[in-house]
């Protein structure tokens, strides 16, 4: 089985364990490789909806794996046993994973595998302030770098984190990568509050503190990109 870039990085994140749960699975596919490549003895195949997890059924059976893969429906971690060393939630919104998180008790000493699609910031903040710490962060791209992706290995600490305004732009294991992707990371999102400067400038009544705190945001952004 070929993963995308993507969920390639996601899997290597999990790393070798025993037993693993794949949130929003969608197809899944993430299951079925850890085992297929021996790297979980159990997984469980979890999705909210039911057309999509009798879906990871049929494909689960079609790699004849019904025995070390369970498919649950889902909401979040609700219905997931306690047993699970990793937790993968990959390609949902950092707000609904953030949802997932705090809902959930059970699953505290797990690894988790974010892959947030959208408010990375603000899952990276709710990281930090909730006794979570990002051990590793990685960009990874995909379609000729046109998508950029942040995948993250998280482990709950119970400690609040001490960060700063650039931590939450980019975590401390990401601010030391010296990849391409970061790179293209970074310019992008100087490149988005660029443009969100550029529009409040052209508002009758823009929020003043609102485009300070955007520019010191490029400011450090900028600062990391010009150190490589």
């Amino acid at each position: 089985m070929t993963l995308s870039p993507r969920l390639k990085k996601t899997v290597d994140f999990a790393g070798k364990c025993g037993v693993v749960a794949d949130i929003g699975t969608d197809h899944a596919l993430v299951p079925v490789y850890l085992i297929e490549n021996g790297l979980y003895r159990k997984a469980y195949a979890c999705d909210i909806r039911p057309f999509p997890l009798k879906r990871a059924e049929e494909y689960i059976s079609s790699r004849n794996l019904s025995d070390k893969i369970t498919a649950i429906l889902s909401d979040g971690l609700k219905n997931v046993p306690a047993d699970v060393d990793t937790v993968i939630i990959a390609g949902m919104g950092g707000e609904m994973i953030i949802d997932i998180l705090s809902s959930d008790i059970a699953h505290s000493g797990s690894l988790f595998v974010l892959q947030p699609m959208t408010s990375i910031n603000d899952l990276r903040l709710f990281l930090y302030s909730n006794g979570y710490s990002i051990l590793d962060e990685e960009i990874v791209s995909e379609h000729r770098d046109k998508k950029l992706y942040s995948v993250m290995k998280v482990k709950r600490t119970g400690e609040k984190a001490v960060f700063s305004e650039l931590d939450v732009l980019l975590s401390p294991a990401l601010q030391l990568k010296k990849t391409c992707e970061k790179d293209l990371y970074i310019i992008k999102n100087i490149s988005s509050r660029l443009e969100i400067i550029e529009n409040l400038k052209k508002s009758n009544f823009p929020d003043l503190e609102y485009m300070k705190k955007t520019e010191s945001e490029i400011k450090l952004l900028e600062r990391c990109l010009n150190a490589e």
